[in-house]
């Protein structure tokens, strides 16, 4: 079956605006963990939803665009891609975090880095290499620790769940 590129690149868009928005729910809530440590749990938990989302834009992909023949790597690029729209979303709200709500987010984030190598007693050369470096600019942090890192995650996950989404069949329920 031909792939219709524009379909795909259309329904990962739109999915990736449910997903990014979903994301940006969870990642308030981190925020909020600096503050309320109770919340880091709660947003852990949200943790889960990704991969649920990711298999149910994958199902309605399958169903509603390819006709229930959704082949592995057009699934798995579907995933990528809806997981690099989504990322987009998520960059926005990091980068008004990190630029105007915490400035010193980011290097709080690479001390506790720095503390728990040294806590695990790793080579002494990494924890002195890693306090030598100096902290990423916005953009370079938002790049690799946000959407790279999303779109890394998307892979894993699209090449698990894609195999599992092409074999699903919902119940079909008889009316009574």
């Amino acid at each position: 079956m031909q792939e219709d590129k524009s379909q795909l690149m259309n329904y990962a868009m739109y999915g990736g605006v449910f997903l990014g928005l979903f994301w940006i729910l969870k990642y308030l809530f981190v925020m909020g963990a600096t503050r309320i440590p109770a919340l880091n749990l709660f947003g852990s938990l949200l943790t889960l939803g990704t991969p649920l989302l990711l298999f149910y834009f994958l199902f309605k992909y399958k169903t509603f665009v390819t006709g229930n023949n959704l082949g592995y790597w057009h699934g798995v690029r579907f995933g990528i891609l809806l997981f690099f729209f989504a990322s987009l979303l998520e960059a926005v709200i990091v980068f008004i975090h990190i630029t105007w709500i915490d400035q010193a987010y980011v290097g709080k984030l690479y001390e506790t880095m720095i503390e728990t190598v040294k806590m695990m007693n790793l080579n002494e050369r990494v924890a002195e290499s890693l306090e030598a470096q100096p902290l990423p600019s916005t953009v370079n942090y938002i790049f690799s620790n946000v959407i790279m890192t999303d779109v890394l995650i998307g892979m894993i996950l699209s090449l698990l769940l894609v195999p599992l989404v092409r074999r699903y069949q919902p119940i079909k329920r008889r009316p009574y």
